[in-house]
């Protein structure tokens, strides 16, 4: 008998997901409003202005045989050099990538091997995880609070003789709690990676989308023991999956061998496309802010909604930027977004951001928690989901006093 040769590689068998992030809870009825989504609005976005891009670029023989044509591995030589002067870096070490994940996996899978450590934040945002898969690395997990990735509680580990590979950071608005890291605290990440000889990928998706406060450096990449990563998603749209790295120049022939292996380069077009979008029409910067302004009545909406409809019940800080807010519940959180499912509000539990094998008080203490995202809808939808909000802790409130 033939054995049976249907059976995937080793490398994809044990691939479970590390959290059980994107699972809903309950039974939403079909008119749920969802909280959970990590994309900005359609509605904010300039389709427009892109369909105009594309009819140029398509319109044009020579660009359009560009557009149409494999690209070479770093990417169009124009929006990298964009990208370049915003950075303040050498165009050599700018790679356009497939979004900000793939900006992220690919100087992971080119530095990272089995068994090294890989420093995480806790929360964390899931989907980093499993890259990391992918590197055999083992996680290690590092706290948060209101200022950030505690460096403090970094240090002591590194003092006691951890010794991480890399280390990644969401320095602007993490996903999930908002928090921004201090810039005191980014000056030490860098120092501590140089002394210990860590990679730190700052991955930075949300910082076009602030409204209020004074933005902090990101990481100096004057290090070279710093990347950064980011994407057009939050800006453009999702959609057109384009997102870039800056790297160290160590790294930079590593993650251009891999993508010779893997996807060759970024969409020609999408790239033709925003290049247009950025170097023509200058739209970048004008379309974060008109996004920011929006998404900032739409955080106050959702949180001061919260906090007057809950009282002392709920504990939610007012960020500054980005598509999220981080509320405290208690030890009823999750229980609280079964129910809150079930009055057709979709709501993500802390507990889907917990880094496996981490502390148990750490744990414990993010899954007291619920993400909620303000990014997609209106304000008269956001006070709906306040008032249903409202009906699903009293609710909850009452069977546990019984």
């Amino acid at each position: 008998m033939t054995a049976d040769t249907r059976v995937l590689a080793g490398r994809v068998r044990g691939l479970a997901a590390p959290t059980r992030f994107g699972a809903v809870l309950g039974a939403p009825p079909a008119d749920s409003i969802a909280l959970t989504s990590g994309s900005p609005d359609v509605a904010l976005l300039p389709a427009e202005q892109i369909a105009a891009a594309t009819a140029r670029v398509l319109a044009d023989p020579r660009r359009a045989a560009v557009a149409l044509d494999y690209s070479h591995r770093p990417g169009h030589a124009g929006l990298r050099a964009w990208l370049a002067e915003r950075e303040g870096v050498s165009v050599d070490r700018v790679v356009l990538t497939n979004g900000a994940l793939h900006a992220l996996a690919l100087p992971l899978l080119a530095v990272v091997e089995p068994g090294d450590v890989v420093v995480v934040e806790n929360p964390v945002y899931p989907l980093l995880l499993g890259v990391l898969q992918l590197t055999g690395a083992r996680v290690e997990a590092v706290p948060t609070d209101a200022d950030g990735l505690d460096v403090d509680a970094l240090e002591r580990r590194l003092a006691d003789g951890l010794r991480p590979r890399a280390l990644y950071v969401v320095p602007d608005f993490q996903n999930p709690t908002g928090a921004t890291l201090s810039a005191p605290r980014r000056a030490r990440l860098v120092e501590l990676a140089e002394r210990y000889g860590f990679l730190v990928l700052s991955d930075n998706p949300y910082t076009a989308l602030r409204w209020a406060g004074d933005r902090p450096a990101d990481l100096d990449l004057g290090s070279d023991r710093v990347v950064h990563a980011n994407t057009f998603s939050k800006v453009f749209g999702p959609g057109l999956r384009l997102g870039w790295a800056v790297l160290p120049e160590w790294v930079t022939p590593g993650v251009l061998d891999l993508r010779a292996r893997t996807d060759q380069h970024a969409s020609s077009l999408v790239q033709e496309i925003v290049a247009d979008l950025v170097l023509v029409d200058d739209l970048y910067d004008v379309v974060a802010q008109r996004a920011a302004s929006e998404y900032a009545r739409r955080a106050a909406a959702l949180v001061e909604g919260l906090r007057a409809a809950l009282g002392t019940a709920v504990s939610v800080d007012l960020p500054d930027g980005g598509l999220f807010a981080w509320v405290h519940i208690g030890p009823g959180a999750d229980a609280l977004a079964a129910r809150l499912g079930d009055h057709g509000v979709l709501v993500s539990p802390g507990s889907q951001f917990v880094v496996p094998g981490s502390p148990a008080a750490d744990g414990a203490a993010v899954a007291e928690h619920l993400r909620v995202s303000f990014a997609r809808h209106g304000l008269d939808t956001l006070a709906e989901a306040v008032r249903r909000f409202t009906t699903a802790h009293a609710r909850a409130a009452l069977e546990v006093s019984r």
